[in-house]
Order: structure tokens, then sequence, then C-alpha cells
């Protein structure tokens, strides 16, 4: 009869302890995993007196599992939308006034939706983004919206991060 009673414990306790076992968080190739996706970030200067600037901007953005990209140095922009006979010009550094510009990114491949996005400006020139947005590059040509769609509007504070948190 002992043998009995002590086989029925451990069966009870398997059975009651494997549920709670499988409600545990897990990190199946997210956070703090070697596989790397390719971000482009989005950006739109205003077109307010004194908005584009030559100074070093950086990024950083997650998600709300707490994945997180930052890069510190934005550069090397690819150059979506000038005004009309206005900044198509050799060295161009990104952050023109009125222009829309993309650069890429990459870093741990988010588990949920882009929800966080802050900016930051390290210089003397002031900087007035109007909106940003993260595109995700799959099948290494297509681009989709990963991420709310982040409104400045504002100029950004020198030295600081200055953003948008909807996690």
């Amino acid at each position: 009869m002992k043998r009995m009673s002590i086989l029925t414990v451990f069966a009870i306790f398997f059975i009651i302890s494997t549920p709670i076992n499988a409600m545990q968080p897990n990190n199946y190739g997210f956070q703090g995993s070697k596989t790397n996706c390719t971000y482009s970030i989005e950006i739109e200067t205003t077109c307010a007196q004194s908005a584009g600037t030559t100074d070093h901007v950086s990024v950083r953005f997650g998600d709300s599992e707490g994945n997180l990209i930052i890069v510190k140095h934005l550069n090397n922009p690819k150059l979506l939308y000038a005004p009309k006979g206005g900044l198509r010009r050799r060295g161009y550094g990104g952050f023109g006034r009125c222009a829309k510009d993309m650069f890429e990114a990459s870093g741990p491949c988010m588990s949920q939706r882009v929800c966080s996005l802050y900016l930051k400006r390290v210089g003397s020139d002031d900087w007035r983004p109007g909106r940003v947005k993260v595109l995700h590059q799959q099948d290494g040509s297509r681009v989709v919206p990963v991420s709310y769609v982040f409104y400045f509007r504002t100029f950004v504070p020198e030295n600081v991060w200055y953003g948008f948190n909807y996690c």
C-alpha cells in the first residue's frame, strides 16, 4: 500500500506541475536571439523655417516584448522626397528641410509591432521632424510597415532621448 501511495503522489505532482511549467514565459527566437532583421526607418522633416539639421541623429525603437534596436548615428540616407529644386546635392547627409529620408538598421527581430520610438540629436542646430515610421524588409526587397506612425512636429531637444512609448 505504501508503494501505491508514493506512485500516486508522484503522479499527482507530475500532473499538477506540468501546467504550471507550461505557463512560464519563454524567449523562443526573440530577445537575445542571433536572428537579425533589417528595418527601414522613414523620417520626414517638416517645412518649418530652420527645420533641417546637420547634427548627429540617433534613433531607438522597440516592441512591447522588450526587444530594442538602437542606431547611434543615422547616416547614408536614401532620399525619398525633396522639395522642387532642392537637396539633390552630392554628400547629402539627411534631415533637410521638407525632405523625406530612409535609413537602414538591423537588429533582433521584433516579435510585436514597434510601439516605442525615440530620437536623439547631438549638435548645435535645431531639428524639427514631422513623422517617423519603421518598416521591415522581407525577402530582401519588399518593405511592410511594422510600427505606428510617430508624429513629432516639434523641435527635438539636444542630447536627450525624445519620443513616444505607446506600448
